[in-house]
Protein backbone atom coordinates (compact mmCIF):
# COMPACT_ATOMS: atom_id res chain seq x y z
CA UNK A 1 0.00 0.00 0.00
CA UNK A 2 3.03 2.63 0.63
CA UNK A 3 4.04 1.86 -2.88
CA UNK A 4 0.95 2.71 -4.12
CA UNK A 5 1.45 6.17 -1.72
CA UNK A 6 4.25 6.83 -3.46
CA UNK A 7 4.06 6.49 -6.73
CA UNK A 8 1.02 8.43 -6.92
CA UNK A 9 2.99 10.91 -4.75
CA UNK A 10 6.08 10.75 -7.58
CA UNK A 11 4.10 10.59 -10.22
CA UNK A 12 0.35 11.68 -9.81
CA UNK A 13 -1.05 8.56 -10.92
CA UNK A 14 -1.06 4.96 -10.02
CA UNK A 15 -2.15 1.91 -11.51
CA UNK A 16 -3.43 -1.57 -10.41
CA UNK A 17 -4.27 -4.75 -12.53
CA UNK A 18 -7.36 -6.83 -11.14
CA UNK A 19 -8.24 -4.45 -8.74
CA UNK A 20 -11.92 -5.10 -9.15
CA UNK A 21 -13.46 -9.06 -7.75
CA UNK A 22 -15.73 -11.01 -9.83
CA UNK A 23 -18.51 -9.97 -7.22
CA UNK A 24 -17.81 -6.23 -8.08
CA UNK A 25 -17.22 -6.27 -12.00
CA UNK A 26 -20.92 -8.52 -11.94
CA UNK A 27 -22.59 -5.78 -10.00
CA UNK A 28 -21.73 -3.22 -12.78
CA UNK A 29 -22.73 -5.71 -15.42
CA UNK A 30 -26.00 -5.56 -13.75
CA UNK A 31 -26.12 -2.15 -13.54
CA UNK A 32 -25.50 -1.90 -17.52
CA UNK A 33 -27.93 -4.72 -18.30
CA UNK A 34 -30.52 -3.08 -16.48
CA UNK A 35 -30.15 0.20 -17.74
CA UNK A 36 -30.05 -0.72 -20.97
CA UNK A 37 -32.26 -4.54 -21.47
CA UNK A 38 -35.71 -2.52 -22.59
CA UNK A 39 -33.67 -0.19 -25.15
CA UNK A 40 -31.07 -2.72 -26.53
CA UNK A 41 -33.24 -6.25 -26.48
CA UNK A 42 -31.04 -8.20 -23.89
CA UNK A 43 -32.42 -11.23 -22.07
CA UNK A 44 -30.31 -12.67 -20.27
CA UNK A 45 -27.75 -11.03 -17.70
CA UNK A 46 -25.50 -13.96 -17.70
CA UNK A 47 -24.90 -13.65 -20.70
CA UNK A 48 -23.75 -9.99 -21.30
CA UNK A 49 -20.46 -9.98 -23.07
CA UNK A 50 -18.97 -6.47 -22.73
CA UNK A 51 -16.75 -7.25 -25.65
CA UNK A 52 -19.29 -8.56 -27.85
CA UNK A 53 -19.55 -6.35 -31.14
CA UNK A 54 -23.35 -7.20 -31.39
CA UNK A 55 -23.61 -5.47 -27.85
CA UNK A 56 -21.59 -2.50 -29.10
CA UNK A 57 -23.30 -2.12 -32.51
CA UNK A 58 -27.02 -1.97 -30.23
CA UNK A 59 -25.15 0.53 -28.16
CA UNK A 60 -24.54 2.96 -30.82
CA UNK A 61 -27.30 2.98 -32.54
CA UNK A 62 -29.42 3.59 -29.94
CA UNK A 63 -26.67 6.70 -29.58
CA UNK A 64 -27.88 7.83 -33.03
CA UNK A 65 -31.19 7.19 -33.50
CA UNK A 66 -31.91 8.03 -29.67
CA UNK A 67 -29.65 10.64 -28.52
CA UNK A 68 -31.87 12.03 -25.47
CA UNK A 69 -32.90 8.64 -24.22
CA UNK A 70 -29.36 7.32 -24.55
CA UNK A 71 -28.30 10.42 -22.49
CA UNK A 72 -31.38 9.70 -19.92
CA UNK A 73 -29.83 6.28 -19.18
CA UNK A 74 -26.06 7.68 -19.32
CA UNK A 75 -27.19 10.53 -16.38
CA UNK A 76 -29.32 8.09 -14.51
CA UNK A 77 -26.87 5.31 -14.53
CA UNK A 78 -24.81 7.85 -12.45
CA UNK A 79 -27.47 7.89 -9.85
CA UNK A 80 -27.83 4.48 -9.32
CA UNK A 81 -27.35 3.32 -5.72
CA UNK A 82 -25.55 0.04 -6.61
CA UNK A 83 -23.36 1.74 -9.26
CA UNK A 84 -22.25 4.35 -6.20
CA UNK A 85 -21.89 1.53 -3.57
CA UNK A 86 -18.92 0.42 -5.59
CA UNK A 87 -16.89 3.26 -4.31
CA UNK A 88 -18.11 3.26 -1.18
CA UNK A 89 -16.94 -0.37 -0.25
CA UNK A 90 -14.26 -0.23 2.57
CA UNK A 91 -11.41 -0.94 0.32
CA UNK A 92 -11.76 1.63 -1.99
CA UNK A 93 -12.07 4.10 0.71
CA UNK A 94 -9.03 2.99 2.38
CA UNK A 95 -6.83 3.08 -0.57
CA UNK A 96 -8.46 6.50 -1.14
CA UNK A 97 -7.18 7.63 2.42
CA UNK A 98 -3.89 5.75 2.44
CA UNK A 99 -3.14 8.25 -1.39
CA UNK A 100 -4.33 11.24 0.02
CA UNK A 101 -2.03 10.37 3.08
CA UNK A 102 -5.71 11.66 5.35
CA UNK A 103 -8.10 9.50 7.84
CA UNK A 104 -10.25 7.74 6.30
CA UNK A 105 -13.32 9.26 8.62
CA UNK A 106 -12.39 12.28 6.51
CA UNK A 107 -12.90 11.50 2.92
CA UNK A 108 -15.82 12.71 0.54
CA UNK A 109 -16.44 11.25 -2.51
CA UNK A 110 -18.12 12.61 -5.29
CA UNK A 111 -18.29 12.86 -9.58
CA UNK A 112 -19.53 9.29 -10.08
CA UNK A 113 -19.73 8.51 -13.73
CA UNK A 114 -20.17 6.17 -16.69
CA UNK A 115 -18.51 7.37 -19.69
CA UNK A 116 -19.81 5.74 -22.85
CA UNK A 117 -17.58 7.08 -25.29
CA UNK A 118 -18.78 5.99 -28.80
CA UNK A 119 -16.33 5.70 -31.98
CA UNK A 120 -15.82 8.91 -33.78
CA UNK A 121 -17.08 10.99 -31.24
CA UNK A 122 -17.24 14.81 -31.02
CA UNK A 123 -20.04 15.42 -29.21
CA UNK A 124 -18.77 14.47 -25.97
CA UNK A 125 -14.95 13.91 -26.17
CA UNK A 126 -12.92 16.31 -23.96
CA UNK A 127 -10.04 18.62 -24.71
CA UNK A 128 -6.83 18.60 -22.31
CA UNK A 129 -8.96 19.86 -18.57
CA UNK A 130 -7.81 19.23 -15.07
CA UNK A 131 -10.72 17.37 -12.88
CA UNK A 132 -9.59 20.56 -9.98
CA UNK A 133 -11.49 22.70 -12.13
CA UNK A 134 -14.87 21.00 -12.65
CA UNK A 135 -14.46 19.70 -8.78
CA UNK A 136 -13.27 23.51 -6.92
CA UNK A 137 -13.98 21.54 -3.27
CA UNK A 138 -10.54 21.36 -2.86
CA UNK A 139 -9.02 24.88 -3.65
CA UNK A 140 -6.50 25.36 -3.26
CA UNK A 141 -4.55 22.84 -1.96
CA UNK A 142 -6.58 20.10 -4.13
CA UNK A 143 -5.25 16.93 -2.09
CA UNK A 144 -7.60 15.19 -3.88
CA UNK A 145 -7.90 12.60 -6.60
CA UNK A 146 -9.67 10.76 -9.69
CA UNK A 147 -10.51 6.51 -9.60
CA UNK A 148 -10.96 5.71 -12.77
CA UNK A 149 -12.06 1.93 -13.90
CA UNK A 150 -12.11 0.29 -17.26
CA UNK A 151 -15.39 -1.74 -17.97
CA UNK A 152 -14.49 -3.19 -21.45
CA UNK A 153 -10.90 -3.30 -22.70
CA UNK A 154 -9.34 0.42 -22.84
CA UNK A 155 -6.27 1.28 -24.86
CA UNK A 156 -5.03 3.81 -28.08
CA UNK A 157 -7.57 2.55 -30.25
CA UNK A 158 -10.71 3.04 -28.51
CA UNK A 159 -9.08 6.20 -27.31
CA UNK A 160 -8.33 5.64 -23.77
CA UNK A 161 -7.44 8.69 -21.54
CA UNK A 162 -4.46 10.65 -22.40
CA UNK A 163 -2.42 12.62 -19.58
CA UNK A 164 0.24 14.07 -18.73
CA UNK A 165 2.39 12.67 -15.54
CA UNK A 166 4.19 14.45 -12.99
CA UNK A 167 3.05 17.87 -14.10
CA UNK A 168 -0.11 17.59 -11.26
CA UNK A 169 0.96 20.18 -8.64
CA UNK A 170 0.09 23.67 -9.98
CA UNK A 171 -3.97 24.47 -10.83
CA UNK A 172 -4.41 26.03 -13.87
CA UNK A 173 -6.94 29.15 -15.21
CA UNK A 174 -9.07 27.39 -17.94
CA UNK A 175 -10.74 28.74 -21.00
CA UNK A 176 -14.61 27.70 -20.61
CA UNK A 177 -17.09 25.94 -23.37
CA UNK A 178 -20.40 25.90 -22.52
CA UNK A 179 -22.54 23.22 -23.18
CA UNK A 180 -24.19 23.75 -26.95
CA UNK A 181 -26.94 21.31 -25.29
CA UNK A 182 -28.07 18.99 -22.78
CA UNK A 183 -26.84 16.30 -24.96
CA UNK A 184 -22.85 17.91 -24.84
CA UNK A 185 -19.94 18.14 -22.29
CA UNK A 186 -18.84 21.59 -20.78
CA UNK A 187 -15.35 21.86 -20.90
CA UNK A 188 -13.11 24.09 -18.74
CA UNK A 189 -9.38 23.57 -21.49
CA UNK A 190 -6.14 24.22 -20.00
CA UNK A 191 -2.84 24.85 -22.37
CA UNK A 192 -0.10 22.32 -22.95
CA UNK A 193 3.01 22.87 -23.20
CA UNK A 194 5.16 21.07 -26.20
CA UNK A 195 7.55 19.38 -23.38
CA UNK A 196 4.23 18.19 -21.60
CA UNK A 197 3.08 16.94 -25.08
CA UNK A 198 6.22 14.76 -25.16
CA UNK A 199 5.67 13.36 -21.65
CA UNK A 200 1.90 11.82 -22.81
CA UNK A 201 1.26 8.17 -21.66
CA UNK A 202 -2.31 6.12 -22.27
CA UNK A 203 -4.07 4.95 -19.55
CA UNK A 204 -4.38 1.23 -21.14
CA UNK A 205 -6.34 -0.60 -18.60
CA UNK A 206 -8.29 -4.15 -18.71
CA UNK A 207 -11.52 -4.48 -16.91
CA UNK A 208 -11.03 -4.73 -13.05
CA UNK A 209 -7.93 -2.15 -13.26
CA UNK A 210 -8.35 0.78 -11.68
CA UNK A 211 -5.93 3.61 -12.16
CA UNK A 212 -5.70 6.50 -9.12
CA UNK A 213 -5.05 10.18 -10.63
CA UNK A 214 -4.68 13.06 -9.15
CA UNK A 215 -6.91 16.14 -9.38
CA UNK A 216 -5.01 18.30 -10.94
CA UNK A 217 -3.33 15.69 -13.43
CA UNK A 218 -3.88 17.38 -17.15
CA UNK A 219 -5.99 14.91 -19.32
CA UNK A 220 -7.87 14.36 -22.44
CA UNK A 221 -9.92 12.13 -24.08
CA UNK A 222 -8.74 9.94 -27.00
CA UNK A 223 -9.47 8.55 -30.36
CA UNK A 224 -11.71 5.80 -30.18
CA UNK A 225 -10.80 4.84 -33.69
CA UNK A 226 -12.91 0.85 -33.15
CA UNK A 227 -16.14 -0.38 -33.72
CA UNK A 228 -16.99 -0.22 -29.95
CA UNK A 229 -17.98 1.87 -27.44
CA UNK A 230 -15.38 2.73 -24.44
CA UNK A 231 -17.16 2.03 -21.03
CA UNK A 232 -15.29 3.54 -17.94
CA UNK A 233 -16.69 4.21 -14.45
CA UNK A 234 -14.79 6.57 -12.40
CA UNK A 235 -15.59 8.96 -8.93
CA UNK A 236 -13.39 11.82 -7.35
CA UNK A 237 -12.19 11.40 -3.83
CA UNK A 238 -11.41 14.45 -1.80
CA UNK A 239 -9.65 15.17 1.63
CA UNK A 240 -12.57 16.82 3.71
CA UNK A 241 -9.95 17.72 6.34
CA UNK A 242 -8.19 20.58 4.43
CA UNK A 243 -9.52 23.74 2.64
CA UNK A 244 -12.97 21.79 2.16
CA UNK A 245 -15.49 23.96 0.18
CA UNK A 246 -18.53 22.77 0.24
CA UNK A 247 -20.74 23.27 -2.47
CA UNK A 248 -18.22 23.92 -4.82
CA UNK A 249 -19.01 21.60 -7.81
CA UNK A 250 -19.31 23.70 -11.23
CA UNK A 251 -21.67 20.74 -12.89
CA UNK A 252 -24.17 21.49 -10.41
CA UNK A 253 -24.12 24.87 -8.54
CA UNK A 254 -22.71 26.77 -11.97
CA UNK A 255 -26.04 25.67 -13.73
CA UNK A 256 -29.05 28.04 -13.30
CA UNK A 257 -31.01 26.04 -12.58
CA UNK A 258 -29.42 25.05 -8.85
CA UNK A 259 -29.34 29.10 -8.16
Amino acid sequence: MNNVKNKFSKNGYVKIKNFLSNKEKKLIKDVIYERFKKHLFLTNKNKLNLEDKKFHKKLILLRKKSPKKFGEIYDNISLNSKFRSLFYNEKFIKIFSKILNVNSNQIFITGFMMRLDAPNDKRNKLDWHQDSSYYMMAYPKFNAGVCWCAITKNDEKNGTLIFVPKFRSKFYKTNSIKKKNNLTTEQNIVKITKKELHETKNLSQNFGDVSFLHMNLKHRSGENNSEKVRISIACRFIDMSKSFNSGKEIYHFNDKRFN
